[in-house]
């Protein structure tokens, strides 16, 4: 049955490639071929699609009249059309890849030192935030300090040295939380590198 398919699909890439056959008495006619496209329609045309040839079709003459009716290819012969189809796109994708790898880096080193460079950066805010929260506590503290002073001698505490040692400690918790976020993003960086410098590895290597 796979042989008289093969065939059979043979065989039309040379016919319907015009959708012209001959008759009995050797004349040229115009061979038509309905079938269901991708979108669940029935169409209509002188050329099959390769879709078409798998799934199934029916010969028409210039009437309209049924002349023959092509059963679909089996189901695994279908399964393994799409799968080689699914890995020549898969080949065609990473070969896009490679070629956008290579035009952004001359090689691994290349991406290892973008990636460090990223990285730097990075960690210079986490030090500048490191020693702005420094500053913070301390000047929090000194305000700490002169609230203590008057609360011992029994006045009030000021509301600028309240407003004081809250807006320090929210500048804090500010600089914490940007800490968190170049510590993630220091994460995120080294985990897209790590797949393109092993890729370039790879490319390297061949």
């Amino acid at each position: 049955m796979r042989v008289t398919v093969l065939l059979l699909g043979l065989l039309l890439s040379v016919l319907s490639v015009t959708g012209m056959a001959a008759n009995k008495t050797g004349q040229v006619e115009q061979r038509l071929y309905r079938y269901q496209s991708a979108d669940g329609a029935m169409a209509i045309s002188a050329t099959l699609t390769e879709a078409a040839i798998h799934a199934g079709y029916q010969v028409l003459d210039q009437q309209g009249r049924v002349l023959e009716t092509v059963a679909p290819a089996p189901p695994e012969e279908q399964a393994r059309r799409r799968r080689e189809l699914a890995r020549q796109e898969q080949a065609r994708a990473q070969a896009r890849r490679d070629s956008e790898l290579r035009r952004l880096y001359a090689g691994p080193g290349d991406a290892e030192r973008a990636r460090d460079r990223q990285l730097q950066a990075l960690q210079l805010n986490i030090d500048y935030a490191e020693n702005a929260i420094q500053q913070l506590n301390k000047k929090q503290d000194e305000e700490i300090h002169k609230a203590a002073r008057a609360e011992r001698a029994g006045r009030e505490v000021p509301d600028s040295v309240r407003d004081a040692i809250e807006r320090h400690g929210r500048q804090v918790r500010e600089n914490r939380e940007k800490i968190e976020e170049y510590q993630e993003d220091m994460a995120r960086v080294r985990e897209e590198f790590s797949p393109i410098i092993q890729r370039l590895r790879d490319l390297e290597a061949r």
